[in-house]
């Protein structure tokens, strides 16, 4: 429960870009990004997400032509997932727990360039 509680601590960020999670073997959408921070997410995802199963995904930013982002690959964990009121859609709660250095990096980099109330973030713009 302590270990729950320190995750809940950590600082979230909505983004101003639409960032889709992306299966990487399948290539097939999984679903939006809604919320981030270094060690998971909040995403709206397909009926079909589940939790307690593992996820290769990708990250793939929407960024604007002067601020590209290659896709960002990762594995995660699906720790809940929670009806959205429509059929085929999901809220879900995901751990990151395989993120190679370059991936990180272009994680934070996503974060800061594009968080709203983040500091260095340009906030002025929305992209999506």
């Amino acid at each position: 429960m302590r270990a729950e509680q320190e995750r809940r601590r950590s600082s979230r960020y909505q983004l101003n870009v639409q960032v889709d999670v992306v299966d990487q073997a399948s290539r097939d959408l999984l679903g939006v990004l809604v919320d981030i921070h270094l060690e998971g997410f909040l995403m709206m995802g397909e009926l079909s997400f589940r939790p307690d199963r593992l996820y290769r995904v990708a990250l793939i930013p929407h960024t604007p032509a002067d601020h590209q982002l290659d896709a960002i690959p990762m594995g995660i964990d699906c720790l809940w997932t929670r009806g959205m009121g429509q059929q085929d859609r999901v809220w879900a709660g995901c751990q990151i727990i395989d993120l190679a250095g370059h991936a990180a990096e272009q994680l934070v980099e996503l974060i800061e360039g594009f968080a709203i109330d983040h500091p260095g973030s340009d906030t002025s713009r929305t992209y999506y």
